[in-house]
């Protein structure tokens, strides 16, 4: 499903207290929002430096970008702008993440499909609970059968881009959910893991602003939401069922009801209903969750509050092998390049390139599109020094104000602009000083 062309498409009465949508309530050690905000500027005012004595063909290039970063400055508010670099240092000799963060927690941001990653690791989770309970012989790639989802609806056993055998499995479940952002698989994942555990395995991680209360593409009811089908895994030694839940975890943004009214209007079908939408229902998961949460599989060694992931060996290659392939590099399934060029669902790989060469990049990352939203939480390595460091941003590309319309300033300001974002952070923690 194209990430680009088409749109993806909360407190809970257990929820710790400390779980507030506010910059203060971020985990670890955070810094003056300064540097990044004059890291931004310092980055503008050199490119307006350099096209004042650029070749023509370079000129408008520079000039783009300056302009690009002078408005995300002055108008960070109606962008609903938010950035978040996470850099490894030691203390006492042990790594410390360290976050720089400008406006991050300042605006509600639909986080669209960087909840994926979440809902990959909860379902991986569940796989080993059940490998230690009642299914020992269970594996990445041991067949799954989901029952209808919704009443009357077919029962799903079959992926035809598996290449292997045709099966579903959470091995390729996991794979089209990270490497070319497929919501149908990211539903199974959400199926397979339940809506009360994937958002109670959050909490105990740390990740405490997690709301995961809907599928994605998908317009069914919030009792819908909360119900996961009955799966069958399909072992060689017998069929072992897991029964039909229904979720009690009631999600709601009630703590930021203002925030989460988004837009002038919004389109149903060829009609223009005015007035915001309301995304008190919607899902939600804080730059600095997000963030933290990539951070437990990519760098697992770095201490956060919270409890770890349960991950194996095996389970976190997949994901590490998911977050960083590019579509055309992958054997099964396989995703065409001219149609899932690399930089598809790499928002930030385009500026990383004029500063390292791209055989030498790699990027673990998530992106969420959806709504005007445009979300990207990365790891950036440049592979000669295994130097890296965690960027996390999002912005809101929506200049007329109504949603659902198709026509959003991804092209013209989102995705350049992420581009650039990762050019600067790149040249500040990355390059040869």
């Amino acid at each position: 499903m194209s990430m680009r062309t088409s749109v993806l498409a909360i407190l809970a009465c257990c929820l710790p207290a400390t779980a507030q949508n506010s910059p203060a309530a971020v985990q670890g050690s955070t810094q003056s929002p300064e540097r990044v905000r004059s890291l931004l500027e310092q980055g503008r005012d050199r490119w307006r430096a350099e096209a004042a004595t650029a070749p023509a063909d370079a000129k408008s290039d520079l000039e783009g970008r300056a302009s690009r970063m002078d408005k995300v400055l002055s108008e960070s508010v109606g962008l609903r702008a938010q950035v978040l670099v996470g850099e490894v240092t030691e203390r006492e000799g042990k790594p410390e993440l360290v976050a720089h963060g400008w406006r991050a927690g300042a605006a509600y941001f639909y986080p669209a499909s960087t909840v994926k990653l979440l809902g990959a690791v909860a379902a991986l989770e569940r796989m080993r609970e059940l490998q230690r309970k009642a299914a020992p012989g269970l594996r990445l790639d041991t067949p799954l059968a989901f029952y209808g989802s919704r009443r009357g609806s077919a029962m799903l056993t079959n992926d035809a881009d598996n290449l292997a055998d045709g099966k579903l499995t959470l091995r390729h479940l996991v794979r089209e959910s990270l490497i070319v952002s497929d919501n149908e698989s990211f539903n199974r994942l959400f199926e397979f893991a339940g809506h009360d555990r994937l958002n109670e395995r959050m909490w105990r991680a740390g990740l405490t602003s997690t709301r995961i209360s809907h599928r994605l593409s998908v317009k069914v009811s919030i009792l819908e939401n909360r119900r996961t089908p009955t799966i069958e895994l399909r072992m060689p030694e017998g069929v072992v069922r897991l029964a039909e839940e229904t979720g009690k975890l009631e999600l709601a943004n009630v703590d930021d009801r203002e925030g989460v009214l988004i837009g002038k209007g919004r389109m149903e079908g060829a009609d223009l209903v005015p007035g915001p939408m309301s995304f008190i229902a919607k899902n939600r998961v804080t730059l600095r969750d997000l963030q933290v949460g990539l951070a437990r599989v990519v760098r697992p060694e770095l201490p956060f509050e919270g409890e770890p992931f349960d991950l194996g060996d095996e389970e976190r290659a997949l994901l590490l092998e998911s977050l960083s392939q590019y579509p055309g590099d992958s054997q099964n399934p396989r995703w065409e390049r001219a149609k899932y060029p690399d930089d598809y669902v790499k928002f930030f790989l385009p500026g990383v390139m004029r500063v390292i060469p791209k055989e030498h990049v790699k990027i673990y990352n998530k992106v969420g599109l959806a709504y005007g939203f445009v979300i990207d939480t990365a790891y950036i390595v440049d592979t000669r020094t295994q130097k890296g460091f965690f960027l996390a941003a999002t912005l809101y590309a929506n200049s007329d104000g109504v949603l659902d319309d198709d026509t959003y300033d991804y092209d013209s300001l989102a995705f350049p602009w992420m581009a650039d974002l990762g050019e600067l952070c790149a040249r500040e923690f990355l390059a040869a000083k």
